[in-house]
């Protein structure tokens, strides 16, 4: 599949591939800390068929549990999303499912990264940040208080951004 790269919103440069179309498209970023509460888990889970029914692309690096689930969601009911990979796309191995959705059209693999390091906290917060940044909304099922995801929830809030999370919505 053909890599390209893009500047979005004059703020980010990502390589990537598939509907490059859909980071023109307004998007809302999803994030849930690795380990959630029931009641998180639900609340996601239903915003996820809301959003799937709406049609709107979510932006996350999919990489927690609850997010994959999310993802699982959304690509069954061919709902467009973008996934930001916390290494280049270029010789990323890719899971199997994402094939179908890439060449369909709705989904679109993109990275900030340039270079392929070993996920650590600080190379996925750098990721999170990056898909933050090609959303209007964020939305955080759960964010561990005192954890990563936490800490850079107060970084947006402090930059002015809203950060919607699905337990107070």
């Amino acid at each position: 599949m053909l890599i390209w790269h893009q500047t979005i919103k004059g703020l980010i440069v990502v390589t990537g591939m598939g509907n490059q179309t859909l980071l023109a498209l307004p998007m809302t970023a999803f994030f849930a800390s690795r380990q959630c509460p029931g009641t998180a888990i639900r609340a996601a889970m239903d915003w996820a068929l809301q959003q799937a029914r709406a049609k709107t692309v979510v932006v996350s690096g999919f990489h927690s549990p609850l997010e994959q689930s999310v993802l699982k969601v959304l690509m069954e009911a061919r709902s467009p999303v973008v996934a930001m990979l916390a290494r280049p796309v270029a010789g990323a191995k890719l899971p199997p499912e994402w094939a179908e959705p890439l060449t369909q059209g709705s989904m679109t693999v993109v990275s900030a990264a340039t270079v392929a390091l070993r996920l650590t906290g600080e190379v996925a917060t750098a990721r999170n940040i990056s898909a933050a940044q090609l959303a209007g909304d964020i939305v955080v099922a759960h964010a561990s208080p005192g954890g990563t995801l936490d800490g850079v929830c107060g970084q947006w809030q402090v930059q002015g951004r809203q950060v919607h999370e699905l337990q107070r919505i």
